[in-house]
């Protein structure tokens, strides 16, 4: 599907005479992204007309601005609507490091090219320039940024390195140069990084970091929750919505069963069962019901060792995420399944236990709610009973109408619907927390 974001706001740029490029990735737009996030360079002069730009593009499709990381040369915009999402690094006038300028815009504007209907870098200054970012920014590059430096070492002369890269000292074209010609990059990672850092005359870092820790109180990430008896559709829904969510938050979507799983599960932790191995999902139970709940002791047991992990676990490995990057966590179930099905986390306890214990517990910024017959949803995995079904699925919707950031969702209609109402209740969500930026 093409992605008509992108489509208008190329036509428009052109259209106004914005000079920009592309820096890489370009082959697949405006149709489409590719995958990837956009790289754009924007002439320092055109950086408010090229907002203004976006901003009308959005408008006209619809589209809401869902993540925004401030930086004032090099800010981060997500924006989507129901049907696809764009995420841009807007590169305004140069290309940074930290708050100072890496490559200025004057050598930029000597090396874009037209290619179809859109301008982008040449292919001989990206790959550098891609490289380049790498070390001086993480003092370290995957092979994808090496392999075409070496593909093209002919071409990464001394004479024309000293030529592009006229803010850094002659030492380091010298070493970059040679390196691409031995091809023993990796073997110069910290020189390079050393002397690019050194060369570039960093200033008020201070205040670019605190730029930074502002980010904390006005989050570019979000949580999301999807509860659900079995066959409420949960895992249809997700995986319907996470290519979406991707395409907007440039694979930014992380997945998460139950919980944090900072602390591995206590059969595991007790040695009972084998860990999960990275990526891979935990194991479709066939009967869930099928082992009988601890007594007090051993739930308040189990459900306080789960509760370090909604707590501490989140604070670990979620928060810093959503606080700092343009991230989605989802999380297939979440604390709230104790209200609604104890029996499979084989606990049983009374409800001031559990509503104590969600005190403690962060609140996700949206919690779907998925339902509905509960006859269709049993005749789709009759793993348990209908009445069991039917008093979860009632559970689940008292639980909906206590909570002023969770959504129902009749997940026995047909997929298509469902899908789209999700997706309304996602946007409905996501818009509101930047709906009042002022760019730049």
């Amino acid at each position: 599907m093409d992605n008509q974001i992108s489509i208008n706001l190329f036509k428009q740029l052109n259209k106004e005479n914005i000079k920009y490029a592309v820096l890489r990735n370009y082959k697949t737009l405006p149709e489409s992204l590719g995958g990837s996030d956009i790289d754009l360079w924007v002439c320092r002069k055109d950086v408010k007309a090229f907002f203004k730009i976006i901003e009308n593009v959005a408008k006209e499709q619809n589209a809401h601005l869902v993540s925004y990381l401030q930086d004032t040369l090099c800010p981060k915009v997500c924006y989507m609507n129901s049907k696809s999402g764009i995420q841009i690094d807007v590169f305004c006038g140069c290309i940074p490091y930290q708050n100072t300028e890496m490559i200025q815009g004057e050598v930029i504007q000597k090396h874009i090219q037209k290619y179809k209907d859109i301008y982008v870098l040449d292919d001989q200054f990206a790959y550098l320039i891609a490289f380049i970012k790498e070390i001086v920014n993480n003092g370290k590059s995957d092979e994808k940024y090496i392999t075409p430096l070496y593909d093209n070492m002919g071409l990464y002369s001394l004479e024309y390195m000293q030529r592009v890269l006229t803010l850094f000292s002659s030492s380091f074209s010298v070493v970059l140069s040679e390196a691409i010609q031995c091809k023993n990059l990796a073997q110069k990672f910290e020189v390079l990084k050393k002397l690019g850092r050194s060369s570039l005359k960093t200033k008020n870092v201070f205040l670019h970091k605190i730029s930074k820790v502002s980010r904390f109180w006005n989050k570019p990430g979000y949580v999301i929750s999807v509860q659900g008896t079995d066959g409420s559709g949960k895992s249809t829904i997700i995986d319907a919505i996470t290519p979406w969510l991707d395409e907007a938050f440039h694979k930014g979507v992380i997945y998460n069963h139950l919980r944090p799983n900072v602390l591995p599960d206590l059969g595991v932790a007790l040695g009972k069962k084998e860990a999960l191995k990275d990526g891979e999902k935990p194991i479709v139970v066939s009967d869930p019901h099928a082992q009988k709940p601890s007594g007090f002791i051993g739930s308040i047991v189990r459900w306080g060792y789960y509760m370090l992990d909604y707590t501490f676990g989140y604070i670990k490995s979620v928060y810093p995420k959503i606080a700092t990057k343009a991230k989605v966590f989802i999380f297939d179930r979440y604390y709230y399944d104790y209200y609604i099905d104890q029996r499979r986390s084989r606990t049983s306890l009374p409800q001031w236990v559990l509503r104590f214990g969600e005190i403690f517990v962060p609140v996700p910024d949206l919690i779907l709610c998925l339902g509905g017959d509960p006859k269709k949803i049993y005749e789709r995995k009759p793993e348990t009973s209908l009445e069991e079904v039917t008093r979860q699925t009632n559970v689940l919707k008292r639980f909906c109408n206590k909570r002023k950031n969770a959504v129902w969702v009749d997940t026995t209609l047909a997929p298509a619907e469902s899908i789209q109402l999700v997706k309304e209740a996602i946007l409905g969500i996501l818009s509101k927390r930047f709906n009042k930026v002022t760019f730049l």
